[in-house]
């Protein structure tokens, strides 16, 4: 019989983003001959790019920043969260774990098919040599990214080598080919580091072409052996490959003026802070799938109708002279100095999210929308500042805490327009905290803080951070929101395996606690 497969019509579409990020043509509906379907470097392309859109989701985003300590309520909030998420409500029915799991699965299965078609595939020119060994490439670092993602939410620990990950799928499973356990950390991390040596490997192969963010390329290979080995705990190798990235890569930090594009606008330059990022066309937009419609009904604005917006505690956080301040916070916000013994909190205290999507201008339009062929932002998936953030990091490894504090400076030079002092890093403990706050405001509403949390926490001292005025107001009442029914000794920092596994794989191990 042959095979057959499903070009996924129903759920993402076969639209496809080219080199120059116009819509390319798309195949025709239905289910295809694999032999018919791709025939050619061309076709291989055209299931490469929506492998891309397959996997532009916001579940990350949207489940970390209400999960942990990113979000407060809304003042037009009808409920969105406070029965689940918000109050840290965790099952196997749960849709943030189950929408990580599918959407990072469904890419990795994906990339599968590529990987095997382009062994297939006979190509005749040296072009079409070159453009199925990039393909090839990219698809071994897609699938690399998807199992480091799985890896890190779902194990109970990330530096512990026996520990249970995810599952490996490196090949095309049949219709009923369903039972299999859970591997080890250590597996997951040699699989991971497999893909990318082989990746890295057909990149130096290749001729050289402009760097784009919008493709998985040997710079965020590179980026992401760093990312790996950090969450290992082995830092000596993390250091070594992020030093790679920042000497390397051609790209620079945001500065004061820049940040804000990367985010606002996606107008920053392409050799500007951002390694690799999942593009959306306008066609896209949908406020379904829209970055911004993960906190607002409509547009970032104040008549958006928010339904989540910064929470106190990290707004607290926040200097008026950073310019990840004017990124985070809308201009139109309303703040109240005495929020903390408002009667109405809710409505006095409007702190609303700018990022993504929003406006530098009081009283001007967001630039993101929810109307047809409107605005809708990129989902940033590594930057370059996260490998200053890993320098940081295996300097306090190192017990070298003036070394950790100099690349915090780094960070911190690029995001005012003056250059700032040194931190002050009295202990370890400090030192792991400065990191952590760092990336709480470096990376907020990105995805970050969950799994940052899960790994620092500890060495930090320091977990979820709500302010009371966010959970146990008069119009914010929440109590099972209070930090303290989270604490770092949850079971739930490692999340459920959904139903949908455990409902057709027998031999797949749950969690602790689920």
């Amino acid at each position: 019989m042959k095979k057959i497969f499903f070009i996924a019509i129903a759920v993402f579409g076969l639209t496809a983003t080219s080199c120059s990020e116009e819509l390319m043509e798309t195949y025709a509906p239905g289910a295809l001959v694999e032999e018919t379907a791709i025939q050619t470097a061309d076709d291989l392309q055209l299931f490469l790019n929506n492998t891309y859109n397959g996997l532009t989701s916001r579940s990350q985003a949207e489940f970390v920043s209400i999960f942990t300590d990113e979000v407060g309520i809304g003042f037009e909030n009808g409920g969105q969260g406070v029965n689940d998420d918000y109050v840290f409500f965790l099952n196997p029915q749960s849709a943030g774990p189950d929408n990580i799991w599918a959407v990072n699965y469904f890419t990795i299965a994906r990339a599968n098919r590529i990987l095997q078609l382009a062994d297939k595939l006979k190509p005749t020119t040296t072009a079409d040599i070159n453009k199925i060994n990039k393909i090839r490439a990219e698809a071994l670092v897609l699938r690399a990214y998807c199992h480091l993602t799985i890896q890190s939410y779902f194990t109970t620990d990330m530096k512990n080598p026996t520990a249970l990950a995810g599952i490996i799928s490196n090949k095309i499973y049949g219709i009923d080919d369903n039972d299999y356990p859970r591997n080890t950390n250590a597996e997951f991390y040699a699989f991971i580091h497999n893909d990318l040596n082989q990746a890295i490997t057909i990149f130096n192969g290749l001729p050289v072409t402009a760097f784009s963010s919008i493709y998985a390329s040997k710079t965020f290979a590179q980026g992401l052996k760093a990312r790996a080995y950090t969450y290992a705990g082995d830092y000596t190798n993390a250091e070594t490959w992020a030093n790679t990235v920042i000497t390397s890569s051609g790209l620079s930090l945001a500065t004061y003026a820049t940040y804000p594009s990367v985010f606002l606008t996606e107008t920053n330059a392409i050799n500007v802070e951002v390694i690799f990022k999942l593009k959306r066309t306008n066609t896209q937009n949908a406020q379904a799938s829209n970055l911004h419609n993960a906190w607002y009904n409509g547009a970032p604005s104040i008549a958006g109708a928010p339904w989540f917006e910064v929470s106190r505690a990290l707004f607290n956080k926040l200097n008026t002279s950073d310019t990840r301040y004017r990124t985070l916070v809308n201009p139109n916000s309303v703040i109240d100095p005495n929020y903390a013994t408002s009667v109405d909190v809710r409505n006095s205290d409007r702190l609303l999210i700018n990022k993504h999507g929003g406006t530098l201008t009081v009283g001007a339009a967001p630039w993101a929308g929810t109307g047809t062929n409107g605005n809708n932002n990129d989902i940033k998936v590594m930057r370059l500042s996260e490998m200053y953030l890993i320098r940081a990091e295996a300097r306090v490894a190192a017990a070298d805490l003036t070394g950790a504090a100099t690349a915090l400076k780094v960070i911190r030079d690029s995001r005012y327009t003056t250059a700032q002092a040194l931190p002050i890093l009295t202990d370890a403990t400090a030192a792991w905290k400065a990191i952590l706050d760092e990336r709480r405001i470096e990376f907020a509403f990105e995805g970050y803080r969950f799994i940052d949390i899960k790994r620092l926490g500890t060495l930090a001292n320091s977990g979820i951070d709500r302010n009371p005025s966010d959970y146990q107001s008069a119009t914010a009442n929440y109590p099972a929101g209070n930090p303290v029914n989270l604490p770092l000794n949850s079971y739930k920092w490692a999340l459920p395996i959904p139903n949908s596994e455990t409902n057709v794989n027998s031999a797949v191990q749950q969690n602790p606690g689920y």
